[in-house]
């Protein structure tokens, strides 16, 4: 049941008058008791706290021995401890005339709600200093976080404008407090305005300060919160607990991080906890938790209270710094058989895995399937593991002309970082009707070129001719041979896996023997031009894919040609 402490009016006639009524409506119960004075003004009934007014007399306010309120800011300090004041005088709000802020607006802990807040400086107003107002007639509401378990809230009240009563609502967990008609002077006066709470278990999470006049406006300067002293009993106060936040603390997103958190009680008294870890995780219980899991990174406000059950509160704060961290993205591999080169051209469809312990991050993907090629790439619907997200990267490359191409693929999160992976093989895409190539000469081997005679150099000579026998054919015809004489390699073709001829340069890729023997695997990049013609040739074991010859030892670009001593390569593009 909320309880509204709210005015009695006075009878002149008759003498001193007490009543007392009762009223229901929307389960809101409204209680009404008064005592008139000589003087015509409302006195407290026997027992409860007055709400002090103006010099002339006491305000019409009747409080329950629930709280006490004050006029003066001294008997509401010596009421408990203030754990935090705002006076609006913060450097940011120096230098100019009027400062808006957003609405909602939090400031020291407490969340102003108007429309909308306005920091107005002395000199703007003429009052003592600078003032948190709203814009005339409207009025303005503060939030307090539940975790915080205030039990005080003080502030100084102005006016600007014309002088109208003011009305004044406070709200906790268990009621709402109503102070209607309150005498508020104009600036440069001020009032201030107190309420303590005592009930057990109670504490402030709202205040609403409301006026009726379009042509006025409220400031607020110096609120404060905090919590009641303890003193039930006098002889033997109750000791305060202590809270321990710990921190401030570090961690990567999407992992644990390991909190140290406690309260002590000189009293030995049972604590209850409540918590705000800063990313809408809160709780309350017997005992604090001992560590949490950031989705996302960013800085966490964490905030930690503790309650001894008499009265007595404390609170700490700290902060959680987490850092982002990038995505992982999969090896992933490619159609490893060469793709025929059609009248309307080539697709490839990629696909590859990615995690990220960051389970609220977004992420972008980006395909590049290489030069000439166009793709098309996008990050799949995300699904949530234990161990943080996981997702897929799609994309389709399209190829318009024959080549040899490699594929990478990027994953980006929605904080910059990213990952990139390239795949495990080239993309070969043939022309059956694109061409052939042929030729025959010698280049310099040099020293470790050859693995199995690392030290021998030389002439190694070739010879190869290779093309399609048909547009429908997928598999090329030809041979090739390679001769170190030196170092006794003697490489011949059995069969070929694919030619790509591009202007005037070649890929040809196969398989063959070494001096009648094994199964090699072998590649050959051949071009036709100025100011020289040049090849690459590299040789491999198969089975265990260790390179046995390249005449490029060490070079990473698989295009990168050797000049040739002598002889010559024709490469026949599409005729």
């Amino acid at each position: 049941m909320n309880t509204t402490l709210l005015s009695a009016a006075c009878r002149r006639s008759g003498g001193p008058a007490r009543s007392a009524g009762r009223g229901l409506a929307h389960g809101l119960t409204v209680l009404v008791v008064a005592a008139c004075s000589d003087s015509g003004i409302v006195e407290p009934p026997h027992g409860a706290t007055p709400f002090a007014g103006s010099a002339g007399g006491r305000a019409a306010v009747v409080v329950t021995p629930n709280y006490s309120a004050y006029d003066t800011r001294s008997e509401f300090s010596a009421a408990g401890v203030i754990a935090q004041s705002s006076d609006f005088d913060d450097g940011e709000f120096m230098g100019k005339l009027v400062y808006l802020q957003p609405t909602p607006w939090t400031f020291n802990g407490v969340t102003y709600t108007s429309a909308p807040n306005i920091i107005f400086s002395a000199a703007a107003v003429g009052v003592q200093s600078n003032a948190l107002s709203t814009e005339f007639g409207a009025a303005i509401t503060g939030q307090l976080a539940a975790s915080d378990a205030f039990t005080m809230l003080g502030v100084d009240v102005t006016l600007i404008g014309d002088k109208v009563p003011v009305s004044f609502v406070v709200t906790t967990n268990l009621r709402a407090y109503a102070f209607a008609g309150l005498d508020v002077p104009v600036a440069p006066g001020r009032r201030f305005l107190g309420l303590s709470l005592s009930q057990p278990g109670e504490y402030v999470t709202g205040f609403e300060f409301a006026i009726s006049s379009a042509v006025t406006g409220l400031l607020l300067d110096d609120v404060a919160v905090g919590h009641v002293g303890n003193s039930d009993d006098p002889e033997n106060p109750n000791a305060d607990p202590e809270a321990s936040v710990g921190g401030p603390y570090s961690s990567p997103e999407g992992t644990s991080v390991a909190l140290v958190m406690s309260g002590t009680d000189g009293d030995g008294d049972v604590l209850t906890y409540a918590w705000d870890l800063g990313d809408g995780t809160t709780g309350t219980g017997p005992t604090p938790p001992a560590s949490h899991v950031y989705a996302d990174n960013g800085t966490y406000q964490i905030l930690l209270a503790v309650d001894d059950g008499r009265g007595g509160v404390d609170t700490a704060r700290t902060t959680a710094i987490v850092a982002n961290v990038a995505p992982s993205l999969a090896p992933f591999s490619v159609l490893p058989t060469p793709i025929a080169l059609t009248a309307t051209g080539a697709t490839l469809a990629v696909r590859a895995s990615f995690s990220d312990p960051g389970t609220s991050d977004t992420h972008v993907v980006e395909l590049d399937c290489g030069a000439g090629a166009q793709s098309q790439a996008a990050a799949s619907q995300n699904d949530e593991v234990s161990d943080g997200m996981a997702g897929l990267a799609n994309g389709t490359c399209s190829f318009s002309s024959a080549g040899v191409y490699t594929v990478r693929l990027t994953v980006r999160d929605d904080d910059g970082d990213s990952d990139t992976e390239v795949a495990t093989e080239q993309v070969v895409v043939y022309d059956a009707a694109g061409g052939r190539i042929m030729g025959g000469g010698w280049i310099g081997s040099p020293a470790g070129a050859y693995a199995l005679a690392a030290s021998v150099s030389g002439k190694l000579t070739f010879g190869f001719v290779a093309g399609y026998q048909s547009s429908s054919a997928s598999i090329p015809s030809g041979n090739a041979e390679f001769r170190l004489q030196l170092g006794n390699l003697d490489f011949r073709s059995n069969t070929f896996d694919w030619l790509v001829v591009s202007g005037s340069s070649a890929h040809l890729q196969g398989s063959g023997t070494m001096s009648g023997t094994g199964d090699y695997g072998f590649s050959v990049v051949a071009t036709d031009g100025a100011p020289a013609d040049g090849i690459r040739i590299r040789i491999w074991n198969r089975l265990t894919g260790l390179v046995v010859y390249d005449n490029s030892p060490g070079v990473s670009n698989l295009d990168d040609v050797t000049p040739l001593g002598g002889g010559s390569i024709q490469v026949f593009p599409r005729p």
